[in-house]
């Protein structure tokens, strides 16, 4: 049997055209889809990482909070979470709250990426208050 050779084509290039004339699918998910995935991206990151100064539940009541010399934030307290911005928690997470005039005992997580980052920022707004 011979094969039909197609110049300048190779089987890559004639499965992306048939892929391209198709109709588009839906590749993103949904914003809420997307918005809790990525809450439960920052709680696994919160329950490994920060949990030991600010506790399981966020208020600053976690086991190495004792003795740090330093109050921990209380991160369900409504009058935090009002008067935050989503950029100031950014950069207290990636610089350390030195950054912001605070403790040096909460410390900079600078090997956290952007997206790692975005997720314990909305992780944060979803504790209960």
């Amino acid at each position: 049997m011979r094969r039909m050779r197609f110049p300048g084509f190779g089987l890559l290039s004639l499965l992306l055209l048939g892929s391209c004339s198709r109709a588009p699918q839906e590749a993103t998910p949904l914003p809420e889809v997307a918005d809790d995935a990525a809450s439960r991206a920052g709680e696994t990151i919160f329950q490994t990482r920060c949990f030991v100064c600010h506790g399981r539940e966020g208020k600053g009541n976690g086991p190495a909070s004792i003795g740090l010399g330093a109050t921990v934030r209380d991160l369900t307290s409504s009058s935090w979470q009002d008067s935050t911005s989503d950029e100031t928690i950014r950069s207290v997470i990636r610089n350390g709250a030195l950054a912001i005039g605070g403790s040096a005992a909460m410390t900079p997580n600078r090997d956290l990426s952007d997206a790692q980052i975005q997720s314990l920022v909305r992780y944060i707004r979803r504790l209960p208050k």
